[in-house]
């Protein structure tokens, strides 16, 4: 199925009746087999008394001695449910009453025996709500019997084998299994247990005889179960999207095309999804500009793009292997506020008082050109241009900044604000730790050091910086 009964169960709420077509949508199931499967989970849920149908319609029914809870497994085979309040107790779940559930699924557990204060309540899964696992980092093995092949976990809090079934039409077949007896492997769960059925699984990657032969980026990969490519389906909906900013996009948006803009990030970032325009008033105010990316502009509710982004819930930098949240051109390009590039943006345009209090502040979907794309260094160097021991410890000449010169005002006025802003921390109470700068040991290379920040800052309203 691509939804799990956990998000099935979340359209019901304050006991109120839903229907199948509501369903339908909220789960965004529109192929046959996609409605055939919430068919089977919604009977399949009022059979053991989960759901509850009145007039056509379900409503969630709830019974006080079952209970929602995070399997948490050990390797000799007992588990318990934690339950999301921290003072709830632990519910005790014996092997044999985990009902093909595993280590990390959420799961719906019926307490069949009272605890007291020297033992936890004990009880039984009754439903698995969703999957923690779907793929593993394995060992292959062949059974002594049929000679079959079948995947070891290396997590031993994960009791289970799984039977392999690579097909010669794979990129990997039996024979190459074969040859990687014992081998790590990287194995995605094509079928979970049923009945006396063992799961089923599909070798998709060999990574090595032991640990020490694998890439350390490929078992960080598998067995964190991040994804190493996009689905066919986010791809073709990827490559049906503009490749620019179109005349039809810019109706109704307030237009800052020609309002002096700046993005300043580091040095290495990968992403420029933000950026800064600052304008003085008649009046003597400050008229702020923050400028942020419009993905949802390009990403429907719901959409094929939208569900994967759900499921990867945010951008994860490997080194110099990234996991994007978003498929290109969406990461690389429409929504990256690149230098002399029309972009579609959200803006909060702020007014600040000369003294950097806040006065009035709206939010309007917006359209912008970044004029200057600069990184921290050399925005640290166009403040001390005028400074040549400033501009030499910095490693920067006069000459290197001459391509932002149209920017160097909008800088200035830019650090004048932000001046005032911390003026107004320090007088909400706002204090900062100086902790050391480095804090990984001296073999672990300069290169990381660049990933840390000296500082730790905190104000009486609960800002962290």
């Amino acid at each position: 199925m691509h939804f799990s009964i956990a998000s099935l169960l979340a359209n019901f709420s304050n006991d109120k009746l839903v229907a199948t077509k509501a369903l339908e949508k909220k789960l965004n199931c529109t192929s046959d087999a996609q409605l055939q499967d919430l068919s089977i989970a919604i009977d399949a849920l009022e059979r053991i008394g989960v759901l509850e149908k009145d007039r056509g319609k379900y409503r969630r029914t709830y019974e006080e001695d079952v209970i929602e809870g995070k399997l948490r497994c050990s390797s000799k085979g007992f588990c318990f449910a934690i339950q999301d309040e921290e003072e709830a107790d632990d519910i005790y779940v014996r092997e044999a009453h985990l009902n093909h559930a595993w280590n990390g699924d959420r799961v719906l557990v019926k307490v069949t025996k009272e605890g007291n204060r020297r033992r936890s309540p004990e009880g039984e899964v009754q439903l698995i709500l969703e999957r923690a696992n779907s793929s593993v980092l394995a060992r292959i093995k062949e059974s002594e019997g049929d000679k079959s092949l079948q995947a070891v976990p290396l997590d031993d809090r994960l009791l289970f084998q799984l039977e392999l079934k690579n097909q010669d039409s794979d990129d990997l077949n039996q024979a190459d299994l074969q040859a990687a007896i014992d081998y790590l492997v990287h194995v995605e769960i094509l079928r979970y247990p049923i009945g006396q059925h063992l799961p089923q699984g599909k070798v998709a990657q060999i990574l090595g005889s032991d640990a020490e032969a694998a890439a350390d980026i490929d078992i960080v990969y598998c067995k964190h179960d991040l994804p190493r490519a996009f689905p066919e389906e986010v791809m073709m909906a990827a490559k049906a999207l503009p490749n620019r900013v179109r005349k039809a996009d810019i109706k109704k948006r307030i237009d800052l095309r020609d309002q002096l803009t700046v993005s300043i990030d580091a040095d290495a970032a990968q992403v420029i999804d933000d950026a800064l325009s600052l304008e003085q008033l008649d009046d003597g105010n400050w008229l702020l500009g923050i400028h942020v990316a419009d993905v949802s502009y390009y990403v429907p509710h719901n959409s094929p793009i939208d569900q994967e982004a759900y499921r990867r819930g945010t951008s994860i930098y490997l080194a110099d292997s990234p996991v994007p949240l978003l498929p290109p051109p969406l990461s690389t390009s429409l929504c990256a506020l690149l230098a002399d590039k029309e972009r579609l943006t959200i803006s909060v345009m702020t007014i600040l008082s000369p003294e950097g209090d806040v006065l009035a502040y709206e939010v309007q979907p917006s359209v912008i050109c970044n004029d200057c794309q600069i990184n921290y260094h050399q925005a640290q160097a166009i403040l001390a241009r005028d400074d040549t021991d400033a501009l030499e410890e910095l490693s920067f000449e006069e000459h290197d900044l001459t391509e932002f010169e149209d920017c160097f005002e909008l800088i200035d006025q830019l650090f004048e604000v932000s001046e005032l802003l911390q003026q107004q921390r320090n007088q909400r109470g706002s204090f900062d730790l100086n902790l050391p700068d480095h804090v990984f040991p001296e073999e672990a290379g300069e290169e990381l050091f660049q990933y840390l920040s000296s500082k730790f800052q905190h104000d009486d309203e609960g800002g962290l910086g």
